[in-house]
């Protein structure tokens, strides 16, 4: 006989909960116990624990909420459940996943999920996506994985995946990398077990996140930074989203190095969707070489949006920036 399993299901709002007014406004209008009923009636060898965080739409989802959940989340594992499943808006899914996965430290599988499409439109995605988070969520196995992704059947890691495309139901994907696994026939299928690197970070102050602030720079062609010295004035660090293998225009250079003799952090990340920071290929100004050079840090492969978390959980914890970006 099957054991019974007990999955906490944590409700945040978006698209998945999101009930349209006579002016075609869309709000969060479904509950936590409204998004798992159906489950119920599916499959009884699962308890489903609905708890209501928030019902706010991804766009207005702030690393303040983030915490605010994490924390929620392990309160609840510690008294007693098999499994996370996190519904979320996708506009910052990616960001929420990662966050979590910085910052939680608990035994059980963690998966965060969405939609698409809304609940009343043909062919909505929402149970579908509820469904395999859940089947997730009761594989032991992806404790090994951090928090991941459950979206269209495929599971990601918080640290690849990226929302790729603004309107289709496989929105999500891990650019360069590829699923983790995928849910098929009430199954989580893994192609890896093993845990593939150190994301986690701690639980940070609520007040210290708080007056954390750190700003992701986008740079472009004949960028000059000018916004670097404005940015990193009210800023506790600054994320540069560089070009390639991490690069910047010459100007932009000039104006980070003045930045870190300030004591300003920067961290560098590419605006690429895949592939590492180069480390040893161009010199000259604004070239890897020389942005080292001058100390900013480098991120390897992650993605500059979660680069950013990186650094503000960092430096609300009190670590030292190149401490907290190990080269995975």
């Amino acid at each position: 006989m099957t054991e019974r399993r007990t999955i906490a299901v944590f409700a945040t709002g978006g698209t998945i909960s999101a009930v349209a007014d006579a002016r075609r406004r869309h709000g969060g209008g479904l509950s936590g116990t409204d998004l798992t009923a159906f489950y119920r009636d599916l499959d009884d060898s699962v308890e489903l624990r609905p708890i209501e965080v928030d019902r706010i739409p991804g766009r207005a989802m702030t690393p303040g909420n983030m915490l605010t959940l994490a924390t929620r989340i392990t309160e609840e594992v510690s008294r007693g459940c098999d499994g996370v499943v996190v519904l979320h808006g996708t506009d910052t899914l990616e960001e929420t996943a990662y966050f979590l996965a910085l910052t939680l430290s608990v035994p059980v599988p963690v998966v965060v999920t969405g939609a698409m499409r809304l609940p009343a439109q043909p062919g909505a995605d929402g149970a579908a996506n509820i469904r395999a988070a859940v089947v997730a969520a009761c594989d032991d196995r992806l404790r090994d994985l951090g928090p991941v992704v459950a979206f269209a059947d495929e599971l990601h890691l918080a640290r690849r995946v990226a929302k790729v495309h603004t309107t289709r139901v496989d929105a999500f994907a891990s650019p360069g990398h590829g699923p983790v696994g995928l849910v098929s026939e009430g199954k989580a299928i893994l192609y890896s077990t093993g845990r593939p690197g150190t994301d986690h970070l701690g639980m940070p102050p609520a007040a210290e996140l708080e007056r954390t602030r750190v700003p992701l720079l986008w740079v472009t062609a004949g960028d000059d930074g000018s916004l670097c010295e404005a940015a990193a004035a009210t800023s506790s660090g600054l994320v540069v989203a560089g070009t390639g293998g991490g690069h910047t225009p010459p100007p932009f250079a000039g104006r980070l190095a003045s930045v870190i003799k300030t004591g300003v952090p920067v961290v560098l990340a590419s605006r690429c969707p895949a592939g590492p920071l180069l480390t040893d290929t161009y010199g000259g100004p604004g070239g890897e070489g020389e942005l080292a050079a001058m100390g900013v840090v480098p991120v390897g492969d992650l993605p500059a949006v979660k680069a950013r978390l990186r650094l503000q959980v960092a430096l609300a914890l009190g670590m030292a920036p190149r401490d907290a970006f190990p080269i995975w």
